[in-house]
């Protein structure tokens, strides 16, 4: 829950820019800095967003790892756009 919204209604988690990302090229912080295991190293070696819903809402701090800026997460503001929309659609009868 978030909010008290459950959480695997809200689409807020990161992306992988699968041109930018080089997981050969660099130490794969993305994995290493997560502590809720959201990323993974597939066998062909890609980097792949394992857990999406096991993101912490509003964190942003796995995309400042990436040295090839290839971590995407939406804003704030969508954010905020998100869980209105939401609480909007379970108000409704």
């Amino acid at each position: 829950m978030y909010a008290g919204i459950p959480r695997e209604r809200i689409p807020w988690y990161p992306t992988i820019d699968e041109e930018r990302c080089r997981p050969a090229e660099c130490a794969q912080e993305c994995i290493a800095w997560c502590p809720q295991g959201v990323y993974a190293r597939l066998t062909d070696g890609r980097v792949v967003v394992a857990q999406p819903y096991a993101c912490t809402m509003g964190d942003i701090s796995c995309s400042f790892q990436c040295p090839f800026d290839a971590i995407h997460l939406p804003s704030q503001r969508d954010l905020r756009r998100m869980l209105k929309a939401i609480r909007q659609e379970l108000e409704t009868p």
